[in-house]
């Protein structure tokens, strides 16, 4: 019994570390180049899947959508298997044709993309590497989604160079037409993000103040309601949900990351550090890594549970809590973050 381990419920396969754009802090920069193979990706899903529990898989890269026709075939995997797995997709949006958009909505793969504003900024913090525009990318990937009538998610990364910028989302939200919530990503220094920093608590607090004004502006105009990520969660554990770091599935167990080459980590943003191994996917999680790791994790986030804002919290990000230097502290921008979207849901729900 003590070799148990609880099942799978996140599994993140990073099906290529190949990418058509040089994101400013892309934390995956360091993943080699190359791709996972078929026998691989097969694997995992099947070692997530045999449980009979639901688990979430991630499609992840790199640029994941280089890898389609793998990640059709994992789609027919977890079909025909009758495995209960959400499904979902993180992309640049650059490679989104409408048939793409289509097979992944039809088999019930969510879509997000990675948006940071209007295309000024989106040209600077996410640069295409052969020097096109990013934000002209990404459009096309919107419009070809809202023309086959699929709506999609945002993610927006925060760095103290553009914090001041980030209003623009809101109206790059509204104007793709098909966008029906946007979250918002704090910079974690690594990658290429090590030369970069994370907002202050106070320009990061400025700024979310800035954009939901607009956003309320907005919907006022258009008569479009766009969800915040961070306020929905807020809503879950405001309505019962367990919060008790719920997000954090590496300090549960529950996690499974798996490299191009079939290495499992603890979380996508820990890949590459040995001490966060947990075994490949030839050879299963080892049971007593996923107990030390998640021990760890959770001794390293324990102050979080004397604040006051934990019940509707859930808690900080372990992976943006560690620095490159491994040591683990809190990200004050975070923090301002999620009391803020906590403080904004109880304004209008008490």
């Amino acid at each position: 019994m003590m070799n148990s381990i609880p099942p799978i419920r996140m599994l993140v396969l990073t099906l290529t570390g190949r990418c058509n754009f040089a994101c400013r802090y892309c934390y995956a920069s360091d993943v080699d180049a190359v791709d996972m193979d078929e026998e691989t990706a097969v694997e995992a899903v099947m070692m997530a899947g045999a449980s009979g529990e639901r688990f979430l898989l991630q499609f992840s890269g790199g640029e994941p959508l280089l890898r389609f026709p793998l990640i059709r075939k994992l789609v027919h995997v977890v079909e025909e298997n009758h495995f209960n797995a959400q499904m979902q997709i993180q992309t640049n949006g650059s490679l989104l044709t409408r048939d793409i958009g289509r097979f992944l909505y039809d088999h019930g793969v969510g879509i997000g993309i990675s948006c940071d504003g209007r295309p000024s900024v989106m040209d600077r913090t996410r640069p295409v590497k052969d020097g096109s525009s990013s934000s002209k990318a990404a459009a096309r990937g919107f419009r070809h989604l809202a023309e086959e009538g699929i709506g999609t998610g945002i993610t927006c990364v925060v760095t103290d160079d553009m914090v001041n910028d980030l209003p623009g989302i809101a109206d790059m939200a509204h104007f793709y037409g098909n966008v029906h919530q946007v979250g918002f990503d704090i910079l974690r220094e690594q990658g290429r993000g090590e030369t970069l920093h994370e907002p202050s608590a106070r320009d990061m607090e400025k700024a979310l103040e800035a954009v939901y004004n607009r956003m309320a502006m907005l919907e006022k105009v258009t008569g479009r309601h766009i969800h915040f990520t961070q306020e929905d969660r807020v809503a879950h554990l405001y309505g019962g949900g367990n919060h008790e770091f719920p997000q954090c599935y590496a300090m549960n167990g529950e996690a499974a990351f798996v490299d191009v080459h079939g290495v499992i980590y603890a979380c996508s943003s820990l890949m590459g550090r040995e001490t966060y191994r947990l075994g490949t996917v030839k050879t299963g999680r080892d049971p007593d890594k996923v107990r030390k790791v998640g021990a760890f994790i959770k001794k390293a986030m324990s102050p979080c549970r004397s604040c006051e804002y934990f019940p509707l919290c859930g808690g900080g990000c372990f992976s943006r809590w560690l620095d490159k230097e491994g040591r683990v502290r809190p990200s004050d921008a975070e923090c301002a973050m999620k009391k803020f979207f906590i403080r904004k849901y109880l304004e209008k729900n008490r």
